[in-house]
C-alpha cells in the first residue's frame, strides 16, 4: 500500500535540529500566524482559557518557531511550550488564515500537525520534552494489550458476533474501548444486531492511538494502521463503524491522508444508528424522563465536522427534554483529556478544563450530560468525583438502547 506524507504541509517534513535555523519555508508558514493580530486562536483554546498564557496557543507556538528562525530563540527550549496542546482542533477552524485563505492559498492553520512535528523532532534530537517518557510508556502498553487477542475480544464473548469472517461491515473496536469502556462496545453491537446489520469483528485491532506521532515513531504508526486496513480489506467490508470518535478522526483525517484515501466507507456509530432509525429498523419507544444536554467530542465536532446525529438520536427518545448547547459554541469546550497524551502531560490543567465544561453543562439546568466518546466518559468520571458535580453521565448509545428496550 502506497503512503503519502504524515503532514499536510510539505514544510513540516524539514527536520528541526538543535543549533540550526528552521527552513525558510517553515518560517514563512510560522510568520503567517505570527503576523496575525486577530488572535482568535487564543480565546477559543481550552488550555489558554485556564493558563492565560499566550505561549500555550497556536499564536505562541508559531511565534516561538519563528523566533528560532530569526535567531532569538532556541529549538531545544520549546519542549514545555509544545506540551500545552490538546490537539482538539478548535484553533484550526477559527483561524482567519483557514477561513479566508485556506482553500486558495493553502495557508490553513494546522496546529495538530505542527505540534506532532515539533514534539517528534525534539525526541529525534535526543532532547525530548516534559512527559515524553510517559508517552513512550503508553505506546508500549498499547502494543502489549493489542497482542492479547482474548482480552481484546472479551467484551463480545457472549454476543454471538462473527470474528474475522467475510462481512459487509466491520465494527471497529480499538484497545481503549475494548479494555476500558467495554460497555460502549457491547451496547453498540447489540443495537446494530437489533437493526439487522450484517457485521463482524476483527480478530486483531492494532491501531487506535496517535502517541507514536508525538515521539517520532511515524513508521510504527503507519505499520499498525496498514495491518488494520489490510485485514478489513481481506474481510471484504465496505463499511467500517467506529465506536470511538478518536478512531473515526484517525480514519477520516490521518489514515486517509497518509494512504491517499481508504477503500471503504467509515462511519461513526451515531450516524449508522440514525440511518437505522430513518429506515424504521430501530425505534425508541420506552420513555426516559431526563433533562439532557450533549457534549460534543472534539474529534467529531471540531476535527471531522460531525455533530448532527447524536442530537437527532437524543431528540428521538420519548420523555427526554433535550437542551441543546450549540455545536459552534462548543468549539470553546473540551473534556480536558485531549486527543493524544495531554492528560498525562498536564493532569491539573486537564482537570480544570473538565470542571469548566461540567459547570457549563450544569448551567443549562440539565440533570444529565450525554456523551459520545469513551475518553470523555473516562475523564469526566474522574473530574466529577473530585468536583462533586451532580450531573449524571450517560453515553448516547446507552440511552438509545434503554429506550429501544435492549
Amino acid at each position: 500500500m502506497e503512503t503519502a506524507g504524515i503532514y499536510a504541509k510539505e514544510s513540516y517534513t524539514d527536520p528541526l535540529k538543535k543549533g540550526e535555523r528552521p527552513s525558510d519555508a517553515l518560517a514563512q508558514d510560522n510568520y503567517l500566524t505570527f503576523a496575525c493580530r486577530h488572535k482568535f486562536c487564543r480565546e477559543i483554546c481550552p488550555v489558554h482559557q485556564e493558563t492565560r498564557n499566550e505561549s500555550h496557543t497556536p499564536y505562541g507556538f508559531n511565534s516561538a518557531l519563528f523566533a528560532v528562525h530569526q535567531g532569538v530563540g532556541k529549538f531545544e527550549e520549546l519542549g514545555d511550550t509544545f506540551t500545552h496542546c490538546l490537539q482538539c482542533g478548535a484553533c484550526e477552524i477559527r483561524c482567519p488564515n483557514t477561513l479566508f485563505m485556506g482553500d486558495y492559498y493553502k495557508t490553513s492553520l494546522t496546529t495538530v500537525d505542527l505540534v506532532r512535528k515539533v514534539r517528534s523532532d525534539l525526541v529525534r534530537e535526543g532532547i525530548g520534552y516534559p512527559g515524553s517518557t510517559e508517552v513512550e510508556k503508553e505506546i508500549q502498553s498499547h502494543l502489549q494489550d493489542v497482542g492479547r487477542r482474548d482480552d481484546m475480544l472479551r467484551w463480545a464473548k457472549d454476543l454471538g458476533i462473527p470474528v474475522g469472517t467475510t462481512c459487509s461491515a466491520v465494527l471497529y473496536v480499538s484497545r481503549f474501548t475494548a479494555m476500558q469502556a467495554s460497555q460502549t462496545a457491547r451496547v453498540s453491537a447489540k443495537l446494530l444486531k437489533a437493526g439487522g446489520l450484517d457485521f463482524a469483528l476483527m480478530g486483531e485491532v492494532n491501531a487506535g492511538l496517535s502517541e507514536p506521532l508525538d515521539v517520532g515513531k511515524e513508521e510504527l504508526y503507519k505499520e499498525l494502521v496498514r495491518k488494520d486496513i489490510a485485514r478489513i480489506e481481506e474481510m471484504g467490508a465496505g463499511v467500517v463503524i467506529c465506536v470511538d470518535p478518536h478512531d473515526y478522526f484517525f480514519f477520516q483525517r490521518d489514515y486517509a491522508k497518509i494512504f491517499g484515501g481508504l477503500p471503504f466507507r467509515v462511519v461513526f456509530i451515531t450516524d449508522i444508528l440514525w440511518e437505522l432509525f430513518q429506515e424504521g429498523k430501530l425505534k425508541a419507544s420506552a420513555p426516559i424522563k431526563k433533562k439532557v444536554t450533549f457534549h460534543d467530542p472534539c474529534t467529531l465536532n471540531k476535527l471531522t465536522n460531525l455533530w448532527e446525529s447524536p442530537r437527532k438520536l437524543l431528540s428521538a427518545i420519548p420523555g427526554i427534554e433535550f437542551v441543546d448547547e450549540n455545536h459552534i459554541d462548543q468549539w470553546y469546550y473540551c473534556c480536558g483529556n485531549g486527543v493524544s497524551s495531554f492528560k498525562k502531560l498536564h493532569p491539573d490543567i486537564a482537570e480544570s478544563i473538565g470542571e469548566r465544561r461540567l459547570r457549563k453543562a450544569a448551567d443549562t439546568g440539565a440533570d444529565t450530560l450525554a456523551l459520545a466518546c469513551p475518553h470523555c466518559w473516562d475523564h469526566f468520571s474522574d473530574v466529577k468525583s473530585k468536583s462533586r458535580s451532580d450531573l449524571e453521565l450517560a453515553n448516547v448509545v446507552e440511552l438509545i438502547a434503554q429506550s429501544v428496550g435492549l
